[in-house]
């Protein structure tokens, strides 16, 4: 069956998960960006029906009026506005009643917590492996499009996907992920150190918690060195392990060990989208993973 005739027979997720092999034909290289697209809308469409609702976590602040971010409720807290009346008489002021700065105000706002997934895009990882891995990305952004979420894709070596404070839409960072190479190799230690990169952004930009990583994999790697020295540098490290297969599962293992953090076995490819829904929602609503 030549590959018009396959197109023309398939679903929009048989699409999706068939993509890599498609988009290496030849005579469909006319048609790859209208496959892209029609691969992104399955993906979207499947991780849509995997989310559920969540509770995001609220932090009390308190600041001058001035200060309170727009559009977000407020009201006056008394006691810290009445001691910085005092402090202004003790320091002899003249400039009452009260300006602005001196009206102290309480307000919530959303509890912010970094995120960076890595995940494993190498040829163990095609077809449906892969589909299954992008409805669980869209998933996370779903839920949460306003949280500091990184993704770094690794096959020969890394590649980010998103930075954790770039604004994307869901399309386009669907469309990364389904064009990034899927190649013969596995290098498992350059996608840990591409995202210790993304852990360290995070946290440099000023966050009140410390990045999470949830790295994606078989547990098998092909190139590099073993990955295991690099797991003590991550400040917490959530490894999801595909498949059944023991023999990679000892490295997993280790890797959240040393990178106080938690292992979750994903043996059924279509539990993964709910898996990593779980375990990214869990994190962001402040639980700890250990």
């Amino acid at each position: 069956m030549d590959a018009d005739a396959e197109l023309s027979s398939a679903s929009a997720w048989d699409v999706a998960t068939r993509y890599h092999e498609f988009k290496a034909k030849p005579s469909l290289k006319k048609s790859l960006r209208q496959l892209r697209a029609l691969s992104a809308a399955a993906i979207l469409e499947r991780a849509q029906s995997v989310m559920g609702s969540v509770v995001h976590p609220i932090e009390e602040r308190s600041a001058p009026w001035p200060e309170v971010p727009g559009g977000i409720e407020a009201e006056l807290d008394l006691d810290e506005t009445l001691e910085n009346s005092a402090t202004a008489l003790t320091e002899g002021r003249t400039d009452f009643p009260l300006t602005e700065q001196d009206l102290w105000m309480n307000y919530r706002v959303h509890r912010k917590q970094p995120v960076v997934l890595s995940v494993d895009t190498s040829l163990s990882m095609t077809g449906e492996k892969l589909a299954l891995t992008a409805v669980a990305l869209a998933v996370v952004l779903l839920q949460f499009p306003e949280d500091p979420v990184g993704i770094v894709a690794f096959e020969n070596e890394s590649t980010v996907l998103k930075y954790p404070l770039e604004r994307i839409s869901l399309q386009q960072l669907i469309e990364r992920f389904l064009d990034v190479p899927a190649q013969g190799y596995t290098h498992l230690e350059d996608g840990l150190k591409g995202a210790l990169q993304l852990v360290r952004s995070a946290a440099s930009a000023g966050q009140s918690r410390p990045p999470s990583t949830v790295l994606l994999t078989d547990g098998k790697y092909t190139a590099g060195r073993d990955p295991a020295y690099l797991a003590p540098r991550f400040p917490h490290l959530v490894v999801l392990k595909m498949g059944t297969e023991r023999a990679s599962l000892e490295l997993c293992r280790e890797l959240a060990q040393k990178g106080n953090g938690a292992l979750r076995e994903v043996g059924e490819l279509e539990a993964l989208p709910s898996v990593m829904y779980g375990v990214v929602k869990d994190l962001l609503r402040g639980r700890s993973l250990s």
